[in-house]
């Protein structure tokens, strides 16, 4: 009967960590459903999405400028007025 219920108790823990979905998220995949590669994975895309928005944030900081630059010629002119 014991040995029953701990091939039972066995089995029913090996059937629950074989449905873990795999991820690269340490968050989500928990211990066992953990994976490396998929993990730096996810690390190159977020650096990717990172250098883009690092890319983008210069881009408007450099038009941010040039706007500033524009307004402060634009008084100039109207002060000659």
């Amino acid at each position: 009967m014991i040995r029953s219920l701990l091939l039972l108790a066995i089995s029913a823990s090996l059937l629950s960590l074989s449905s873990c979905a795999y991820t690269g998220d340490p968050n989500e995949g928990g211990l066992f459903g953990w994976s490396q590669s998929m993990a730096d994975d996810r690390i190159a895309d977020r650096e990717d999405h990172l250098e883009d928005l690092e890319r983008e944030n210069a881009y408007q900081r450099g038009r941010t400028s040039a706007l500033r630059d524009e307004e402060a010629y634009q008084r100039r002119q109207l002060r000659k007025y």
